[in-house]
């Protein structure tokens, strides 16, 4: 007679299961061999060191905005290659139809702390996201500001939950209300 194996038990799809972190771009270049890329140079608080992160901000973003700056990233994604060159991370912005603009991090956090949404930072994030579960793409569209410009995530049924440090301190844009981020 046969074993069966037990099925896995799936685990539901949350918020913090994605490593949200400020990082601070060191350094962003054009990207060589795209016109429409940025790549940077991002200390995220990792002990192997600064991580390599490609963005399409070039038509939004001036190269100057992109210097020495503190920004929130999503640190746990599948590294993927972007016209030949790795990217390990993606930069966390506010869109609406003309404007886009960083989603700023707390006052006074440094680089490689975590940010989460309210009450959910129960558990560590996943050391990746399973591009299989597809964890990133059912969680991204809960991403948004609400009117007073706060990174929350909005789930149906259920209040906002505002972006914060381990303080309580806020994550916000610039200017852009109402507006998905991603």
């Amino acid at each position: 007679m046969k074993k069966s194996k037990p099925k896995p038990v799936e685990v539901p799809i949350t918020p913090n299961m994605v490593d949200i972190r400020v990082g601070h771009i060191i350094k962003a270049i054009k990207h060589p061999d795209a016109d429409s890329l940025y790549v940077s140079t991002i200390d995220m608080g990792d002990e192997t060191g600064p991580r390599t992160v490609c963005s399409g901000l070039v038509n939004h973003i001036p190269l100057d905005e992109m210097q020495d700056r503190l920004v929130v990233v999503v640190a746990n994604l599948k590294p993927v290659k972007m016209r030949g060159i790795k990217s390990c991370a993606m930069l966390l912005c506010a869109a609406n139809d003309t404007s886009v603009e960083f989603v700023n991090p707390p006052a006074g956090s440094q680089p490689g702390e975590r940010l989460f949404f309210e009450t959910y930072n129960t558990s560590e994030p996943e050391p990746v996201l399973s591009p299989k579960r597809k964890i990133w793409e059912t969680l991204q569209p809960g991403f948004t500001t609400n009117e007073q410009r706060e990174v929350v995530f909005r789930k149906d049924g259920d209040e906002e939950r505002k972006l914060v440090n381990k303080d309580g301190a806020r994550c916000l844009t610039s200017t852009l209300a109402n507006v998905p981020v991603r």
